[in-house]
């Protein structure tokens, strides 16, 4: 076959459909009677950790925070932490006092969950990854007792911020980013 009747036999289905015109339909809402168990919701979307729910209130993940510390040259541990907050509580604090009050909020929560990482830090028990031959496990199990330790000491901070700014939050580990070290502390930046 002779390229140029190629060419043109591939290039003229293409031209003529980038040459139609789009249909324009009129987007209409949906109204949906169905109300989905927010879980359940979660569940379906496939996205589980994308909200949450604390004390009956439905909190949705706005800001992922990376943190790390050191108990000394040898051991400590470096990970992500999920911020979330209920989203109307949000909205009615951004009408009454503007946005500009997140910058402070994202200060006062970056320190007190610092704070509590550190403290999980120095408490945690890394001596009981020893008995453990499975690297891997020793991980997953060192990451889940910092997870639970970190949960522990932030919850008091975390009720006085929401009593202190009405906004209701949750801050916990991601433990699958949990790097626990064991064989030299090393933080990638300061934290």
């Amino acid at each position: 076959m002779n390229s140029k009747k190629l060419i043109i036999s591939l290039l003229l289905p293409l031209l003529s459909a980038c040459s139609t015109q789009p249909v324009n339909t009129p987007p209409t809402a949906v109204n949906s009677t169905i109300k989905l168990d927010p879980i359940l919701q979660n569940d379906l979307l496939g996205a589980p950790d994308l909200s949450i729910i604390k004390d009956g209130e439905l909190l949705h993940l706005v800001r992922a925070m990376e943190g790390g510390a050191c108990k000394n040259d040898q051991q400590g541990a470096v990970g992500l932490f999920k911020l979330y907050a209920n989203a109307e509580d949000i909205e009615r604090i951004k009408q009454t006092q503007g946005p500009e009050i997140f910058a402070d909020f994202e200060i006062r929560i970056q320190d007190f969950s610092m704070l509590a990482l550190q403290q999980a830090v120095k408490d945690l028990n890394y001596s009981a990854a020893a008995t453990i031959k499975n690297k891997n496990r020793a991980q997953e199990q060192l990451a889940a007792e910092l997870s639970a330790l970190f949960i522990k000491l932030v919850a008091n901070d975390i009720a006085q911020f929401e009593t202190n700014t009405t906004l209701s939050i949750d801050v916990i580990p991601d433990a699958e980013s949990l790097q626990i070290y064991l064989d030299g502390c090393a933080i990638p930046h300061a934290h």
